[in-house]
């Protein structure tokens, strides 16, 4: 797929990704202090089902770049954690 047919977006405080039907295709952590967290939902909020979890405990950047897209049924959500300078996400909408 061309790059046009991606979303993605620098996220510095926890907000919805996509409401809806729409693929992760990755996210980079970018810690600027240990001991943080940071989660993927899939879903409209925190209440959806977590896709992954980042327990950071030393301050490098961390990747999740699964193999395949995952299909997030009901929308993505990211919560950031404190002393966390971003999160980089690109995922694909479906509509349908």
């Amino acid at each position: 797929m061309e790059s046009k047919g991606y979303s993605w977006k620098w996220v510095t405080a926890s907000r919805l990704l996509s409401r809806g039907p729409c693929e992760l295709i990755s996210a980079e952590v970018v810690p600027s202090a240990t001991t943080t967290t940071t989660i993927l939902y899939d879903g409209e909020n925190t209440n959806g089902d977590k896709i992954v979890q980042f327990n950071i405990t030393i301050v490098l950047n961390w990747s999740f770049k699964p193999p395949v897209p995952i299909y997030c049924r009901r929308g993505l959500y990211v919560t950031v954690g404190t002393s966390v300078t971003g999160v980089f996400v690109q995922w694909r909408e479906l509509r349908g």
